[in-house]
């Protein structure tokens, strides 16, 4: 499975995520979608949760360097059970991280984003991504 993507077409960062969540139907898929000025990233990250069949933990060290080389416009997760609506838990979480979660469900083949309160992106990039996950 390729772990990450570079493209300028966030069309490309979507199906991209949709294949890899496709493709690890046994446990949610987690990673990082960023903007670096001139491309869109994506990257697939090891779910280091308990219950990688209902929750999802990334390395907060994994965060960090992400974070340090792109502009953070999301984290996403795949539901592999149920719907696109964010849990409880990915609300907490993402309002404690101040950064929006997208949630791709294989089973509507749905997007959802949920936008914390309060949160810092680049916010034409992120138009762009929630126009695509449409």
């Amino acid at each position: 499975m390729v772990k990450e993507i570079r493209n300028k077409s966030i069309a490309k960062i979507r199906d991209f995520i949709v294949n890899a969540c496709n493709e690890q139907v046994a446990q949610e898929v987690c990673g990082f979608i960023g903007w670096d000025h001139a491309q869109y990233i994506a990257t697939i990250e090891k779910n280091d949760a308990i219950d990688p069949k209902n929750f999802f933990a990334i390395n907060p060290a994994s965060y960090l360097m992400f974070a340090g080389d792109n502009d953070m416009l999301a984290i996403f997760h795949s539901h592999i059970a149920g719907d696109e609506m964010p849990s409880e838990f990915d609300i907490k979480m993402a309002e404690a991280c101040c950064v929006p979660f997208v949630i791709y469900s294989l089973n509507t083949k749905k997007f959802h984003i949920y936008e914390p309160s309060e949160c810092e992106l680049d916010v034409k990039a992120f138009a762009r991504l929630k126009e695509a996950l449409k």
